[in-house]
């Protein structure tokens, strides 16, 4: 026990100036506007010194018995002095909260976004091991924390230090015997930050964890909330939630109890050190030691100098609160993102050809069970490729490595002859489209919706991508049109209405390959009729991979590959796979087309 604390110790003291050195790093560009704010917080700090300063020193003298008209003269000039370091002091503050305000915004606005596009561009094999509630939670709830240490709790710690250094150089001009009892508590107070230092933000760190946790719960209840009211489940809900945001409630108040202590110890020490000090400067007074009007400022200064003093152990509580918050967000980025690439070069289109060559697959977080086995796929440009089989056999999976979401652990994959690990993910994606079987939209306007295929369409473009999927008639028909509203995922919409937009947006995007994902197995015979029409105007002159349990919308196919386990068990056309006796094909042909 005795050799782990150091090394814990020293852990923490590496971490603490590593989130220093990332805090500065972000506010580095912003050092023109950020050091002065310094400068000017340092200034009405010294000003406050001086103000108080000078009061005590004009109560001293009334103190001391000054009279007279000498005195009354003094007294208003004094007062006249008093107001201009008050409303010079005004003046200041104002353009040192601007400019505070300024730089840390800034460089705040900068975090998240660097946030954010670490979360939006990390692997799918990341995104699969962490929750959406908890990643969301990262980007509010502790940028915010770090937010609340920038703009609130960084400027309050300078101009407190400021005051106090100032308070103490003034009190040990006036008596060094007094400044020395003063002074004697504050080893006492370094040491006890150290003690508690570590303890506090451990806690607060952990405590941010089951905020992040109680987040997931929020996040996901609303994502499914139709399930959560379909089962009504609104009261399991909100017992998951209350479990998490008990952890949360637990942890902060143990974080509570080491800060009330740290809190109420200083307080009483420093009262202690009060009570001394006024003991002793009765008794300096009673000796000649000591005049009166000396002993107001004293007094006045050591009234500042405490006052700044006993700030400063929450404010530290606060800091390590932020410093905890920055960790979990310097975790995020570090995480490994997705190869980085141009996006703003020149487009590259494919022709169409697909080879997938003895591909072997596991998930990540599965990786002694194999998705995919010695998995081939050939399709020429143009051709339609099905694959059929039960859930699990491994089909989603192929299109997932196609995508490069996941990148498989044996075998290759070609497009055009090139393997697409040497092709930019850009131009990859870009040349691909997904209509999947479960569409989501986004809760923008149907135009939004539709030019997310094309950032940037026309007008014109729009609506002939809607007309070619047979959605311009019912968009048409809506309240406000191409300006209606979604609602979240889409949920205004019917579901052959979200296909049909998202095969619009496929349209627009004019890739070389397109994936149809059990595109219309969950639709209606009119609505099924409407997309089946939309699809094949899709899938003209492109190479298309189609999902699909519904073996009547694969009987065109030129190839249909039988999947099981991850195997390919049978490939041919709809005709050769039903003429072969005993096959996979030919029992779930039985079942589905007679």
């Amino acid at each position: 026990m005795a050799e782990t604390e150091p090394a814990s110790r020293k852990i923490w003291e590496k971490s603490a100036w590593a989130d220093a050195a990332f805090f500065l790093e972000y506010l580095r560009p912003h050092f023109k506007v950020f050091i002065p704010a310094i400068l000017v917080l340092a200034l009405t700090g010294g000003m406050t010194i001086l103000f108080i300063k000078e009061l005590a020193a004009l109560a001293g003298k009334g103190i001391g018995g000054a009279s007279g008209p000498a005195w009354m003269e003094e007294l208003n000039r004094s007062v006249w002095y008093l107001i201009a370091i008050v409303g010079t002091q005004a003046f200041i503050a104002f353009w040192r909260i601007l400019l505070f305000a300024k730089a840390s915004e800034r460089a705040l606005a900068t975090l998240r976004t660097d946030t954010f596009s670490r979360i939006i561009r990390l692997p799918m094999a990341t995104l699969n091991q962490r929750r959406i509630g908890e990643l969301a939670s990262r980007l509010a709830n502790d940028v915010e924390a770090m937010r609340e240490t920038l703009v609130v709790t960084i400027p309050m710690l300078i101009r407190h230090s400021v005051m106090l250094l100032l308070c103490l150089v003034l009190i040990l001009q006036m008596s060094v015997k007094l400044s020395l009892v003063m002074m004697g508590t504050i080893p006492v107070v370094i040491v006890m930050i150290a003690i508690f230092g570590t303890h506090i933000r451990k806690l607060t760190r952990r405590a941010q964890d089951d905020l992040a946790s109680s987040q997931v719960v929020v996040e996901e209840g609303l994502q499914s909330i139709i399930s959560v009211k379909a089962f009504r489940n609104e009261a399991f809900e909100l017992s998951r939630y209350h479990k998490n945001l008990g952890e949360f409630l637990r942890t902060t108040i143990r974080a509570a109890i080491p800060r009330a202590s740290f809190i109420a110890f200083i307080i009483f020490a420093f009262s202690v050190a009060l009570i001394l000090v006024t003991w002793y400067a009765m008794r300096m007074l009673n000796d000649g030691a000591i005049g009166k009007e000396e002993l107001t400022q004293f007094a006045g200064l050591t009234g500042m100098l405490a006052a700044s003093f006993i700030q400063f152990p929450e404010l530290i509580t606060q800091l390590q609160r932020a410093l905890g918050a920055t960790e979990r967000v310097r975790e995020i980025l570090r995480d490994g993102i997705e190869p980085a690439d141009e996006e703003t070069a020149p487009r590259e289109r494919f022709r169409g050809e697909i080879e997938m060559r003895s591909v072997s697959f596991a998930y990540p977080n599965r990786p002694d069970t194999a998705v995919l086995q010695d998995f081939n796929l050939s399709a020429g440009a143009g051709q339609r490729i099905a694959l059929v089989g039960p859930s699990g056999s491994g089909k989603t999976t192929s299109i997932s490595l196609l995508f490069r979401f996941y990148d498989p652990d044996k075998g290759e994959i070609l497009i055009d002859g090139k393997n697409v690990r040497d092709l930019s993910l850009t131009t990859l994606r870009r040349n691909l489209a997904l209509v999947p079987q479960e569409v989501l939209l986004f809760g923008g306007s149907v135009r939004e919706n539709i030019a997310y295929g094309k950032p940037g369409a026309s007008e014109e473009e729009i609506v002939a991508a809607a007309k070619q999927a047979n959605a311009h008639d019912f968009i048409t028909g809506l309240a406000e049109g191409y300006n209606t509203l979604v609602g979240d995922r889409g949920a205004q919409l019917s579901g052959g209405q979200r296909q049909r937009i998202a095969i619009a947006r496929a349209i627009l995007a004019d890739p070389a390959i397109l994936i149809l994902d059990e595109a219309t197995s969950s639709l209606d015979a009119e609505s099924e009729r409407l997309v089946q029409e939309a699809l094949d105007k899709l899938m003209e002159n492109r190479t298309s991979l189609i999902i699909a349990h519904r073996l009547s919308t694969v009987r065109r196919c030129d190839q249909i590959l039988v999947m099981s386990a991850g195997s390919v068990l049978e490939r041919g056309t709809h005709e050769e796979l039903i003429a072969k006796p005993g096959g996979l094909y030919g029992s779930l042909a039985k079942l589905q087309l007679e």
